[in-house]
């Protein structure tokens, strides 16, 4: 069985929390899965759950306090029922000076033939470390397939800070 991955949960954020917010966008690529194992539920045709992790990079970066996003790895949960999957999972993004970005996200991906075609997604971050420790925040993103597997997306947003 084929997973779907969206990963990236990798942030967008595109309602505002209390307090002033900075506003992101960026975009990237996601390959086909590193590891994935699906099991069908054998309760109807079409329907079957899948953990994947997969490694993505950012074509162009999100920046966090000056810092750019470099890519990261996300594990996640499908759920997939004829023409559509209900996914959940965590992005870790590497920064450019050593930090990272912790996301959490969920969503929907549309399938034909069992193949990932679109998704959507909303995220937030739930953490980060060093100058990203208390990172809060949340958005959304969108994504498409190839033919080869490989989904590329574009995430919106906005972060907050402890002071």
């Amino acid at each position: 069985m084929r997973s779907c991955h969206v990963l990236l949960g990798v942030a967008c954020l595109g309602a505002p929390l209390l307090g002033a917010q900075t506003q992101l966008s960026g975009a990237g690529t996601c390959g086909k899965p590193d590891v994935a194992q699906a099991i069908a539920v054998r309760d109807r045709p079409n329907h079957s759950f899948s953990i994947a992790q997969t490694k993505c990079t950012w074509t162009k970066p999100f920046e966090i306090a000056g810092i750019q996003s470099k890519g990261g790895a996300g594990v996640q949960v499908d759920e997939l029922r004829d023409t559509t999957a209900r996914f959940h999972g965590y992005y870790l993004d590497a920064m450019s000076n050593g930090d990272s970005a912790y996301y959490r996200y969920e969503g929907t991906t549309t399938l034909k033939g069992g193949a990932p075609q679109t998704a959507g997604w909303k995220w937030k971050f739930v953490g980060g470390s060093g100058k990203l420790r208390g990172l809060k925040g949340k958005g959304t993103c969108r994504a498409t397939w190839n033919s080869s597997g490989v989904n590329t997306w574009e995430c919106t947003g906005s972060y907050k800070l402890p002071k």
